[in-house]
């Protein structure tokens, strides 16, 4: 909390090698009152000159030397609380789960409205973000095709019965407060029932524990 209770802006970093789009985005994203641009690079090397102090990192998947999932191993080392939204000018299924079972907390595709992507980028730091139902379908499938034998977690990983029933839910699309409601817990019991899931999967992300979790049978996709 900052002077007088007041909430402390989201510390974002831009990641984006299209200097005009960063730019544009970065002084439309100054002006909302709950973001702040912390840092912007346009490569991998600079970006990981800049990884502390960062709440949420906005990073384009296809970058000059690298791939933009290639930073979210040391976004999240230098800090595990890290919100990452990767965007995508080709949203097929291949990225799309290549970047799940990378760990991004989202994926979106880069050409949506940028109005869009600071929706996306706030829904996704009050965990309130919805799974666009047919994008991680496609993926849960694809997961769930590929088996258990390419994943690192046992499939005994020890999930309670709530922690499946939440994994269940996040694959019917639920938000964090409409799981908790129909959990019938309160949301900072939700969160902690997230977490031990994620733990016990190895995950990273929401995202990434309903892959494992479908490639193990744990969830059931429609």
């Amino acid at each position: 909390m900052g002077e007088g209770g007041s909430v402390k802006p989201v510390r974002v970093m831009l990641v984006e090698d299209h200097d005009s789009f960063r730019q544009a985005f970065a002084f439309l994203l100054n002006l909302e009152p709950d973001f702040v641009v912390a840092s912007q690079a346009s490569s991998l090397v600079e970006a990981r000159a800049n990884l502390e102090e960062i709440d949420l990192a906005v990073v384009d998947l296809a970058l000059p030397d690298g791939e933009g999932m290639e930073l979210l191993e040391d976004l999240r080392r230098a800090n595990p609380e890290v919100t990452v939204l990767i965007l995508s000018a080709t949203l097929n299924e291949t990225n799309l789960v290549r970047v799940v079972e990378a760990g991004a907390d989202g994926v979106l595709d880069k050409f949506a409205n940028q109005e869009e992507i600071i929706d996306e980028m706030r829904c996704l730091r009050a965990g309130e973000a919805k799974p666009r139902q047919e994008e991680v379908l496609d993926v849960l499938r694809a997961a769930g095709q590929q088996g258990a034998s390419n994943s690192r977690v046992q499939p005994d990983a020890g999930l309670t019965e709530r922690e499946t029933e939440l994994l269940q839910a996040l694959v019917e699309g639920l938000n964090s407060k409409e799981i908790a409601e129909r959990l019938g817990v309160t949301a900072i019991e939700e969160h902690t029932l997230a977490s031990s899931a994620l733990g016990k999967l190895g995950a990273q992300s929401r995202l990434q524990a309903l892959a494992i979790a479908a490639r193990h049978g744990v969830v059931e996709v429609p």
